[in-house]
């Protein structure tokens, strides 16, 4: 019998021959390949690209975890490309593959980068909802999540499922942020997508992880050594939830999966090689009071309580944050981003796009 969640622990650094027969391995062991991935299928695997930075910081998906299941597809007669849709994107993607190193491995392996803004999307509903799903993630015969384990100020914590929203191209992502102020609200969109862009496989890279202030600059990469691979996204997120120090139905995003019957109770998940993982003292953010309170309750108190992002003097004036911004809330005045309070929703898309670290985030009032 396959094991639901495969963990392997001890990588001191991303050699990629140690992590092609390590991911071959688990994937045997979690049941193999998908049935979709024959000769000729045309594969995506859709990273973490959040920001356009060094994969030493732990921000996105390293390259070279990438490289090895690019390798092992290649193997198997498969072709290869990989994708995302970062926040800052619509301005050019390019400087996105380049710092977090896939371009080179692209490259050298012969890999297609597809940009997700320019390959336009198709309108997708579950239920009474209405998602624009980027075109090669529909249209790929097989779909692998490539995700990062991080600490998230939103969603405390990013990895299998959180990791679907990037299959939103364009201002997208920015729509759903202002239709879900509440992050409890959020979560539920965040499971929408992840149901509806259907991952044939998960394979986490929590090697060098983040915790305290992710997902992006403020948070502090460790390194943590641990790899995984999953056949279900809400079993891996579940699994790595208890394995930082808390209660996975506490994670507002598994509590939402579960409830709709979408991966496996904690207490049935069977996991190969836990016993020897280890996430000491992970720091994971508080979850926000604003989510204790009735929906006219809480936009309420967002007004009165919020402490919007601000720009240190790190602040070059870019405008990347206000080209991101979902609500037209930033604004660059004498060559420095300057936060609107009134329009300010909290998402911290600013804090995540920001190339500089110069955005300062303040979250008030919330709670472990």
């Amino acid at each position: 019998m396959p094991f639901d969640v495969v963990l392997r622990s001890g990588f001191k650094n991303y050699v990629r021959s140690a992590l092609i027969d390590s991911l071959g391995e688990m994937i045997e062991l979690a049941g193999g390949w998908p049935q979709s991935v024959v000769p000729g299928a045309r594969v995506l695997l859709k990273v973490n690209m959040l920001s356009a930075k060094s994969p030493e910081r732990a921000i996105t998906t390293h390259p070279e975890v990438v490289a090895a299941m690019a390798v092992l597809l290649k193997a198997e007669g498969c072709s290869v490309s990989v994708g995302d849709s970062p926040g800052g994107a619509v301005k050019g993607v390019e400087r996105y593959w380049k710092n977090c190193g896939f371009e080179a491995v692209a490259d050298e392996l012969g890999i297609e980068l597809v940009n997700f803004e320019k390959a336009g999307s198709f309108e997708v509903s579950l239920d009474d909802r209405t998602y624009n799903i980027a075109k090669p993630v529909i249209d790929a015969d097989v779909l692998i999540n490539m995700c990062k384990f991080k600490t998230h100020g939103l969603c405390r914590l990013t990895n299998a499922v959180k990791n679907a929203f990037g299959a939103v191209p364009g201002l997208g992502k920015a729509i759903h942020h202002c239709n879900a102020i509440k992050p409890a609200d959020f979560a539920k969109i965040i499971v929408d997508i992840y149901t509806l862009v259907s991952f044939d496989l998960h394979v986490m890279d929590a090697i060098l992880a983040m915790d305290g202030k992710g997902p992006s600059t403020d948070g502090t990469p460790r390194w943590d050594g641990i790899l995984g691979v999953a056949r279900d996204g809400v079993c891996l997120d579940v699994v790595m939830t208890g394995l930082a120090g808390l209660d996975p139905r506490k994670l507002r995003t598994n509590r939402v999966a579960l409830e709709r019957g979408l991966g496996l109770d904690p207490e049935e998940i069977v996991i190969s090689g836990i016993e020897d993982c280890v996430l000491e003292d992970f720091r994971i953010p508080g979850e926000s009071f604003y989510n204790l309170l009735p929906s006219f309750l809480g936009v309420i108190a967002r007004y009165f309580f919020k402490k919007p992002p601000e720009a240190t003097d790190k602040c070059t004036g870019c405008g990347i944050c206000a080209g991101g911004c979902p609500v037209d809330a930033v604004t660059i005045i004498n060559g420095k981003a300057v936060m609107n309070r009134k329009k300010c929703i909290m998402c911290l898309c600013c804090h995540e796009l920001c190339p500089e670290h110069a955005v300062k985030i303040r979250i008030p009032l919330s709670r472990n």
